[in-house]
């Protein structure tokens, strides 16, 4: 499903429940994982708590700031970034009216997307790079627009997917009171955001009384009742509380607690003395006074500064690695409530059951016991001045699109800007629409399907999975290296992954969530709860293997590896991704090889520890094991001599399960087109031609250097680049569709493959 945690492959918006997406980074210990784009690519919005895995990843800023300001790329929870040394936004800039207020080109005016021979570079030797030859002509014609840190295709697809949404948006906000009440309610919600008027003139005044309480604190119950308060608006402070199923047992829903949200993204940018880290962390101490400044603080702000970042850094000390976050057993430590309370002594985690509804005899998963022994002896130390001062950042930087504009945009500039070198603002229509998303995204998906996505259009794409199904199963009978015993493992998982085209079966309602047309903060903060509460409602179910974790408006893809499925968006199945219009070549290289990407992720190094069920057991022979391992080694050294654009080395072991996954889907869905010999060419390219060039199109991109170098650090994704000529390389059929010689840089001399 395209909006949900785990990881994802195709990402427009998210906070990643359990993502995907969207859009924020999806919790490390999540099976799920999206489909077809990189870790913090635009998404049109994530729902908030959407996965039975997770929600939204608590570290860093985060998505939801970065999709609220920077047309939806997520401020990322990545890795270390360079630190541009430009000045922050003057006051004056940073409090300008907003120049987006004037509607967006209707969707109707927009371009009409699709394959584009056009997008080739044809004075580059495809034998020699074919990302350039592919996506050059692409790359020259589509900069970086101001309010991005990123383009390519599915930024292209998700503009257009947004203007469509503003068309139905606007319509409801301009619709009478004889209109359906989803309609209403979108309509209602989106009007107080655009009401900047409004904001502005309350400003920080909606969390006046939260924060008066949150300065009230004396002690541990006080911040615990607190916390409790926080977190049942979907604030992740201190820790993040949500639902997902059991790695043991996928039948039934537990409580998971993650680390929870942190002003950098990683360890080593708290901890690191060289001087990037050390710039870096000056110029987020510099934020932090000024968003201090704004609340009022005045001659404290400094202090306060000091007091996050030194809270802060001792919480970061106990994160994991972005390799070790990939391990699902080692982040599996399942205990109750009652047995938690007597590990952890100093929070009460009595008292905060009971605010949260739960009993002692909850069973919930301690993804890191060493961040919860870090939130124990920070508030052991008795640094009350600190927690209060964290817990008001929080706050603050949570609810700021929906407060003043200096505050808005004191975090743009600080998490958008200059960490991730985004020029402007995006339009407020189009963080309106966002924040609709979030609270309503399925009042708003129902309205979409309804107008952009027809019956012919889902059954063509199921056609493309059953195909896509049989060559998989094809693939494992033939497979020489499994043995008897895993082969028939494997071909039951295979016979039992769930296929989810579209949208969801049954939509979700948002009945009894009050919406004010003159309350923008109060929608906020009453969706926010709603998501919360639905979201620990589920601990009450048996797992719901049928839901939709993704808003079907959102550009995503998604598999869930406790759920053994797949799943793939309306927003997504649209040109240039899956084009009706298009032959076959085309669409089984775009959306072909997506859903082959997703099949593929249950059977790479984190999802083949999964069985036909979605539980976490070991189904394999140690010569299995072993045989998998040699093969996955391949690949890791292959990536690992990869090097971004900036010169940073790619981790091969980091990127492994998503360049297992793309490698196995373009040869399913190589397998799964039947392409014939030769063929007619169209456009002067023959089908096999068109299938490698449809592949590469679909991970066409243009990124700022911040990204790029964040990106090859923290993200499980390799680059677009190597997206393409790392899976192409290793293919004899693209190198007898494009006439590459041995010794190419394209052929490569030892092939790796895994499926």
């Amino acid at each position: 499903m395209p909006a949900m945690p785990g990881r994802c492959e195709a990402r427009i918006a998210s906070h990643r429940p359990a993502g995907q997406s969207a859009f924020s980074s999806p919790p490390p210990w999540s099976p799920r994982r999206r489909a077809g784009r990189e870790s913090d690519e635009p998404r049109v919005a994530a729902p908030v708590r959407r996965s039975p895995d997770m929600s939204h990843r608590p570290a860093a800023l985060g998505s939801l700031l970065g999709v609220l300001l920077a047309g939806g790329l997520g401020a990322s929870c990545g890795g270390p970034a360079r630190v541009s040394l430009a000045p922050p936004v003057a006051a004056a800039a940073r409090s300008t009216p907003d120049a987006g207020l004037a509607a967006p080109t209707p969707a109707s005016a927009l371009a009409d997307l699709r394959f584009d021979t056009g997008a080739v570079d044809r004075r580059v030797d495809p034998c020699s790079d074919f990302y350039d030859f592919a996506c050059g002509g692409w790359r020259s014609a589509h900069p970086i627009p101001p309010d991005r840190t990123q383009m390519d295709r599915y930024a292209e697809l998700a503009e257009l997917n947004l203007a469509r949404e503003h068309d139905i948006v606007e319509a409801a906000a301009r619709a009478a009171a004889t209109a359906s009440p989803a309609e209403q309610r979108v309509g209602a919600y989106y009007a107080a955001c655009m009401d900047e008027a409004s904001i502005d003139a309350r400003g920080s005044t909606p969390l006046r009384a939260l924060l008066a309480r949150i300065d009230a604190i004396q002690g541990v119950a006080d911040a615990t009742d607190v916390v409790a308060e926080l977190h049942a608006h979907d604030v992740p402070a201190l820790f993040e509380l949500s639902s997902g199923t059991d790695l043991r047992d996928s039948n039934v829903m537990i409580a998971a607690i993650d680390r929870g949200l942190l002003g950098l993204g990683t360890r080593d940018e708290y901890l690191h003395e060289d001087a990037a880290a050390v710039a870096l962390r000056e110029r987020y101490r510099q934020h932090l006074i000024r968003v201090f400044d704004l609340l009022g603080g005045g001659a404290s702000s400094g202090a306060d500064a000091d007091r996050v970042l030194a809270f802060e850094t001792a919480l970061a000390r106990s994160m994991l690695s972005a390799v070790e976050e990939r391990d699902a057993e080692a982040r599996y430590h399942p205990m109750t409530l009652a047995a938690l309370g007597r590990r952890y002594t100093t929070f009460r985690w009595d008292r905060y059951a009971t605010a949260r509804g739960l009993a002692g005899s909850q069973r919930v998963n301690v993804t890191v016991p060493a961040w919860l022994q870090a939130v124990d002896t920070s508030l052991s130390s008795g640094d009350l001045a600190g927690l209060r001062a964290y817990l008001r950042l929080q706050t603050v930087k949570i609810s700021s699109a929906m407060l003043s504009r200096p505050i808005e945009l004191e975090f743009f500039d600080f998490y958008q800007r200059q960490r991730r070198g985004a020029r402007e603002v995006a339009p407020r229509w189009k963080r309106c629409l966002r924040l609709v998303d979030r609270a309503l995204g399925d009042d708003v998906g129902r309205l979409f399907v309804a107008r952009y996505f027809t019956a012919e259009s889902r059954q063509r794409a199921l056609r493309m999975t059953d195909a896509l199904v049989d060559a998989f199963r094809t693939s494992l009978r033939t497979t020489g290296w499994l043995g008897p015993a895993a082969r028939e493992a494997a071909l039951a998982k295979l016979a039992s992954v769930r296929i989810l085209i579209g949208y969801p079966d049954r939509w979700r309602s948002y009945e009894g969530l009050r919406v004010e047309r003159d309350d923008a903060f109060g929608n906020l903060w009453r969706a926010r709860a709603m998501a919360s509460d639905r979201d620990l409602a589920r601990l009450a179910r048996p797992t719901d293997r049928d839901a939709f974790y993704a808003l079907a408006q959102s550009v995503d893809g998604f598999g869930q590896k406790q759920l053994n499925n797949a799943g793939f968006t309306a927003g997504l199945l649209q040109p240039p991704v899956f084009d009706p219009r298009m032959d076959d070549a085309v669409n089984f290289g775009a959306i072909g090889a997506v859903i082959g990407h997703e099949l593929t992720h249950q059977f790479d190094d984190e999802g083949r520890k999964y069985d036909a069920h979605g539980n976490l057991r070991d189904w394999w022979e140690p010569t299995d094991v072993a045989s998998f391992r040699r093969r996955a080694q391949c690949f890791v050294d292959e990536y690992s001599s990869f090097h971004a654009d900036d010169g940073t080395p790619i981790n091969g072991a980091l990127t492994l399960g998503e360049n297992i996954a793309d490698n196995g889907g373009l040869r399913l869905a190589w397998s799964a087109a039947r392409l014939p010999e030769g063929g007619a060419a169209i456009d002067g390219f023959t089908p096999a031609q068109r299938f490698f060039l449809s592949w590469a199109q679909i991970r066409c991109q243009n990124v700022t250097p911040e990204v790029a170098h964040r990106r090859a650090l923290s993200d499980e994704h390799a680059p677009g680049r190597w997206r393409v000529n790392g899976v192409v390389s290793n293919m004899s059929e693209f190198a007898r569709a494009f006439s590459c010689g041995a010794g190419s840089p394209m052929v490569r001399p030892h092939v790796c493959r895994v499926w």
